[in-house]
């Protein structure tokens, strides 16, 4: 029988889980965050949503410690509350999450196109689009080991181009904080509307947990989450102010969706512009590989748990992949990029990016408190210190961000509305309520088919009676 390959090593993991986060639609995050404060004094936030953001993978850590496995969140909430509330949340979280990838090739595809066109901005964006997320499913079809490798190259010359970049930047331009400290807009209400912002920056650290039976050992899920909000807290600090500085008040104006293309102009000129765009692919490369590489275990672990159809469990039988997960998401990708290319709603899936990822932070927060309630003995390698305080910040603190995001309005650098977030929560309502109508109408029949295979299995082994 073939099973997933244990090959992953703290490395690997480190590089997943803050690979997830190093996106193209992250330099718009970060000007995001840079226009709520004062662009000068945006790496308070950064810092403050990196501090948040631990608070969260520490909570992770611990039900990873009690419960390693692909399935990851789905089994937590189940073991906390109920299965139908984990599929319902899991299957939420997943296509949510997923339709990032939307967002992130139409800005990759805006990035290269900006350079050159060949036949027409719309062809050609659907070219670039098309070709990556295939590129990034082949790649994963091949084997984790490969998979690994590939996203170890890609994060870490990620990290060590922006922080070297950003440095640059600031010894260039400088960075004048008397001004700063003084204007209007550096007040408490903006620091934490843009922590709230900022939170974006790391989205998706968490999603290296289905990767637990993987790895050498368990425990290292835990570590490089720790260690990759440690590493993207120092980077985007760094990078969104070098940025912000280094772009002039015409462009900062624009509304560009291409900031860091332009700072590489403004740093190196075509040689700056070529740089940033090699970067921009490796980012959402990573971003791509990093989040397939994960939902696709995690979609495997929802079809051997019968939520899913059967076919999503099929391991590869030479390379041990879930090959039809990776195949079936890549598919959704291109569906949901299609969507983006033609709306150019870009922003707004961000912005809903943020408020699910403040979601199921509260979710694993509530989790951890009523397992440690539920099964008191049940043996944890990690544990998050300080009793329920953490976890009760955690809930408090991302609630609130929440609610934050959704009674916001999204606008660009010279203060126009783009829209009202409250459209995002209307959104995202939808989707849960057909996760819930998927989850009491369509998951029953999986079972029952799955029960019916199981039971025929058994009546036909030697010496039962059929």
């Amino acid at each position: 029988m073939t099973t997933l390959k244990k090959v992953l090593k703290l490395r690997t993991v480190t590089s997943a889980s803050a690979g997830m986060a190093l996106a193209t639609s992250c330099y718009i995050a970060g000007f995001q965050v840079a226009t709520i404060l004062v662009g000068e004094l945006a790496w308070i936030s950064v810092l403050i949503a990196g501090v948040l953001c631990l608070l969260s993978a520490m909570c992770f850590a611990e039900l990873t410690s009690q419960y390693p496995t692909a399935a990851g969140i789905k089994l937590f909430i189940q073991r906390a509350f109920n299965e139908k509330a984990a599929i319902i949340i899991g299957t939420f979280y997943v296509i949510l999450g997923i339709s990032m990838v939307g967002a992130e090739s139409y800005l990759l595809s805006s990035v290269i196109v900006h350079a050159f066109t060949v036949i027409g901005p719309l062809v050609d964006k659907l070219f670039w689009m098309t070709f990556f997320i295939v590129f990034v499913a082949a790649i994963n079809y091949r084997g984790v080991k490969l998979t690994g490798f590939v996203q170890d190259v890609m994060t870490y010359v990620m990290i060590g181009f922006l922080v070297l970049v950003s440095i640059y930047s600031i010894s260039k331009f400088g960075v004048d904080i008397k001004p700063a400290l003084a204007s209007p807009k550096f007040n408490l209400t903006n620091i934490i509307n843009a922590a709230g912002v900022g939170v974006f920056l790391f989205v998706g650290f968490e999603w290296v947990t289905p990767l637990a039976e993987e790895t050498t050992d368990y425990r290292l899920i835990g570590k490089g989450m720790f260690i990759a909000i440690g590493l993207l807290s120092i980077t985007y600090a760094l990078f969104t102010v070098g940025m912000w500085i280094g772009l002039t008040p015409e462009q900062k104006l624009s509304g560009t969706p291409i900031p860091h293309i332009l700072l590489g102009q403004n740093l190196f000129g075509k040689v700056g512009i070529g740089l940033f765009m090699l970067m921009s692919i490796l980012a959402s490369v990573t971003s791509f590989n990093s989040g397939l590489l994960n939902t696709s275990r995690f979609a495997y672990a929802m079809s051997r748990d019968n939520v899913l159809p059967s076919a999503f469990s099929r391991l590869h039988p030479d390379y041990a992949t879930p090959w039809v997960s990776i195949l079936g998401l890549m598919i959704f990708a291109l569906l949901v990029s299609l969507l983006i290319l033609f709306t150019g709603k870009y922003l707004f899936i961000i912005v809903m990016a943020a408020a699910l990822e403040c979601f199921i932070y509260v979710v694993m927060a509530v989790c951890v408190i009523k397992l440690r309630r539920k099964m008191p003995d049940n043996p944890r390698d990690f544990k998050v210190p300080g009793g329920y305080v953490i976890p009760v910040m955690t809930i408090v603190v991302f609630t609130g961000l929440l609610v934050g995001i959704f009674i916001d309005k999204s606008r660009d650098y010279a203060g126009n509305i783009l829209f009202s977030n409250y459209w995002v929560a209307v959104v995202m309502a939808v989707f849960f309520v057909l996760c819930a109508l998927y989850t009491i109408t369509v998951v029953p029949i999986f079972k029952k088919k799955a029960a019916a295979k199981a039971s025929a299995r058994v009546k036909r082994r030697p010496g039962k009676v059929s």
